[in-house]
């Protein structure tokens, strides 16, 4: 293993993977980028994305530059130049509403002009200070296979208790369990869920994010089955023995451990709410439980059961 491969953190919105990013980025000599493909975080994926969507479905082979060329500015460390601040800027009213997927607004059209093709401030790699970059992604769960193949890359695959995924999308009114990107591409229908035997989920909104939820929760895990030599863990797994898992994972992952990240455990390991990353991990595994009712949860465990999932079963419920 290489310590200056980059390291690609993917896993459902809403699955502790900005706590895990922040955790793996207090490692010394890392640079963490949060969500740098997602068009909300930074404009400059608006475009790159146009031709892919919000969730790339992509092939290891398939043709995708504006894509790749969004993944070597990130590479470099995700620079930001004058014209990208302004279309964040152009973006902050409204931003809440705006799925950036299909017909564009003006204001999602001229942010993304401003910000596009944006390039490395050197050859790929050099402009990171000598720093490991740990991108964390919510939307690459369909194109990590492609990422990892046109880049030298390490993976870190992250799963999340459904429940838990669904009370928190449900509480934030998450824009991703609110649009229905998901099941509306054809690509999504033809590599997996027609093979998978999966149908389209009905009007209840519930059974919709359940559905979704479902959907990256399979995905996720069938590329880890292809792929044992990945990284892979549970945002349960972290909580319930953070500084156990951890050392373990920087251990996979090249990382080294040190007081800094010791510090930020402690310091993280507090109540908290909301898109706060603050919180009591021991309390997390399980709060589900007093979040959703036993209709919402029936639903999830009815939608759950079209997919081909092991990694949660009813005794987890």
């Amino acid at each position: 293993m290489s310590a200056r491969k980059p390291i690609v953190v993917v896993g459902p919105p809403r699955g502790g993977t900005t706590w895990t990013l922040r955790a793996l980025g207090s490692a010394a000599g890392t640079a963490a980028i949060l969500e740098p493909d997602n068009e909300d975080k930074y404009p400059a994926a608006i475009h790159a994305k146009r031709a892919v969507g919000r969730y790339p479905v992509l092939r290891v082979g398939d043709d995708a530059p504006t894509y790749r060329r969004l993944w070597e500015w990130i590479f470099d460390g995700a620079p930001e130049n004058r014209r990208s601040l302004l279309a964040r800027h152009l973006l902050g009213p409204g931003s809440d509403r705006r799925i950036h997927e299909g017909r564009l607004d003006p204001v999602t059209w001229m942010a993304a002009t401003l910000a596009r093709e944006p390039r490395p401030a050197s050859p790929t790699g050099a402009g990171t200070g000598g720093q490991r970059i740990i991108a964390k992604s919510i939307h690459a769960q369909f194109a990590i296979e492609w990422l990892a193949a046109s880049f030298d890359v390490e993976v870190l695959l992250l799963l999340r208790h459904p429940a838990s995924v669904l009370a928190s999308w449900m509480e934030l009114n998450l824009k991703d369990g609110r649009n229905s990107t998901l099941e509306t591409r054809a690509e999504i229908r033809t590599t997996y869920l027609e093979p998978w035997g999966v149908p389209l989920p009905g009007p209840d909104p519930v059974e919709r994010m359940s559905w979704r939820i479902g959907l990256l929760l399979a995905v996720i895990e069938s590329v880890s089955a292809r792929h044992p030599d990945w990284a892979l863990r549970t945002h349960e797994q972290l909580c319930d023995d953070p500084e156990g898992q951890f050392r373990q994972l920087f251990s996979e992952l090249g990382l080294p451990w040190g007081a800094p990240t010791e510090e930020f455990l402690a310091d993280h390991n507090a109540p908290g709410s909301g898109f706060v990353v603050r919180r009591v991990a021991s309390e997390l595994s399980d709060s589900w439980r007093r979040r959703l009712d036993h209709e919402q949860l029936a639903t999830l465990r009815r939608v759950l059961a079209w997919f081909p999932i092991t990694s949660y079963g009813d005794s987890d419920f």
